[in-house]
């Protein structure tokens, strides 16, 4: 299935996608799909650990900047707290970059479920539809689906299969890089 490049919108996950933070540290200590439960006993530390410095992972500022430049809206739907997205985007240096950023703390039911996409794409104006959602988790992946986003996986654990439409190793992926460049906003 080939990626559409006409958008209303790029939706985003943060941890493990843009930036690490809860899932890659629950993964570090062999808790994998912890992260929310080891962010909320651990918040202090955590917090601490992405505000002392989060690297942008591979690609992360490259595509968010090309789709930024070619008019595309973009947003964060993650997971974690507010205070640890903005964290973690702002010590990787991404925070500037995104539109509109959403976090569990505005939502009802967090991933799984399709309210945080749903979210970003209302607050872009943007129709669900007609965006597409980069995930990293198979929750995150269900979540962009029930949505009714085109859902690109960028795993973030090695050998881990996602349900994504398309699914690449790196947002730096040389096909990646190539969509992104032929991009172009529908408003």
């Amino acid at each position: 299935m080939r990626t559409p490049t006409a958008l209303d919108a790029v939706v985003f996950d943060c941890d493990g996608l843009l930036a690490s933070g809860g899932e890659a540290m629950a993964a570090c200590f062999g808790l994998p799909g912890a992260g929310p439960a080891l962010a909320d006993r651990l918040a202090g530390l955590v917090w601490q650990e992405l505000a002392a410095g989060t690297p942008a992972l591979p690609g992360a500022r490259e595509m968010t900047e090309t789709l930024r430049r070619r008019g595309i809206p973009i947003a964060v739907a993650s997971n974690s707290p507010r205070r640890f997205v903005e964290a973690a985007l702002g010590s990787a240096e991404l925070l500037d970059l995104f539109d509109v950023i959403v976090s569990a703390d505005d939502v009802a039911h967090a991933k799984p479920a399709p309210d945080l996409y749903l979210t970003a794409c209302a607050r872009l104006a943007a129709r669900p539809e007609r965006s597409v959602a980069f995930e990293d988790s198979r929750t995150g992946v269900a979540a962009a689906r029930a949505a009714e986003m085109f859902v690109v996986g960028v795993p973030s654990m090695p050998g881990t299969v996602l349900d994504a439409h398309v699914s690449y190793d790196s947002l730096a992926d040389a096909e990646l890089r190539s969509w992104m460049v032929s991009c172009t906003a529908t408003r």
